[in-house]
């Protein structure tokens, strides 16, 4: 079933933009106005500037993987791209969910996407030229999509069964580049820097495989690409509207640390930008 939300949103005593804004929660931080900024989950803002960028995008071909809020895609258009296409599940019921859910982490993450809302009161705000697309990373080929000169995947790769494959179909529409920012087992890229090695979770909520810095490369590598940056670990920042959980609930489960050092530290990422390769 197709969801869209790019339909304008009401006119006629409509509530003010911080007013949409404060209505819903944000996964990304977004300056909005000069008074506007979504309270983001992950300050996605303050990433921007140190992603792995190739160069001038002007006039280029861009697409964003998993746009959510959209955060990606309109920074590729503020670089001065000519055309950005960005792509997302808008029903939640065909995301890569695990066999058994869990229906707290179901219904927060339901919350948080609202089905795109966030998207089109930030594409309005900013008086956009995005378009979006209800399709996953799984139906991506050239017959129905072209090509691109650059496309953004961000932090979407942990949330798929198959992310080699997703990244394979994301290879048949690139004609230039690809960047990949996405989370990061920080635990095994201290205990095996050398070898391409991932944690698997998969239980009660849609976090599949976290790789450390060599498996990311080697996903990358073995899905139809070449690396030209190397691959790099950062934190992803804690925006606005992370939660804060007391330090108490750290000990309480893995979860719960997680949720500790991501909302105070930052998440564990790591970014690299290739280019797609014919050679094995």
């Amino acid at each position: 079933m197709a969801v869209t939300a790019d339909a304008p949103l009401v006119t006629e005593g409509e509530p003010s933009l911080a007013e949409q804004v404060a209505s819903r929660r944000w996964y990304h931080t977004i300056r909005l106005s000069d008074e506007v900024t979504s309270p983001g989950w992950m300050d996605t803002e303050k990433a921007a500037p140190s992603m792995p960028w190739p160069g001038d995008l002007t006039g280029k071909r861009c697409l964003d993987v998993g746009t959510f809020d959209g955060a990606w895609a309109f920074e590729m258009e503020r670089r001065g791209a000519g055309e950005v296409l960005a792509i997302d599940i808008l029903d939640e019921d065909r995301w890569d969910w695990p066999p058994i859910v869990d229906p707290a982490s179901r219904a927060g993450i339901d919350a948080q996407k609202g089905q795109g809302r966030g998207f089109a009161i930030a594409k309005r705000a900013l008086a956009s030229n995005v378009e979006r697309r209800d399709a996953s990373i799984y139906d991506l080929n050239p017959a129905e999509f072209g090509t691109f000169d650059l496309v953004f995947v961000g932090s979407l790769l942990l949330h798929l069964r198959d992310p080699i494959l997703a990244l394979s179909r994301v290879a048949t529409v690139t004609d230039g580049s690809l960047i990949v920012s996405d989370a990061l087992s920080a635990r095994t890229t201290l205990t095996s820097p050398l070898s391409p090695t991932f944690d698997l979770d998969g239980v009660g909520r849609p976090y599949w495989w976290k790789p450390n810095l060599a498996g990311l490369r080697h996903m990358v590598k073995i899905s139809g690409f070449r690396p030209v940056t190397r691959c790099e670990p950062f934190l992803m920042p804690p925006g606005p509207g992370h939660p804060r959980p007391p330090l108490s609930q750290a000990v309480r489960s893995r979860t719960g640390w997680e949720l500790i050092r991501s909302s105070r530290l930052g998440d564990p990422h790591a970014r690299i930008r290739a280019v797609r390769t014919s050679e094995p």
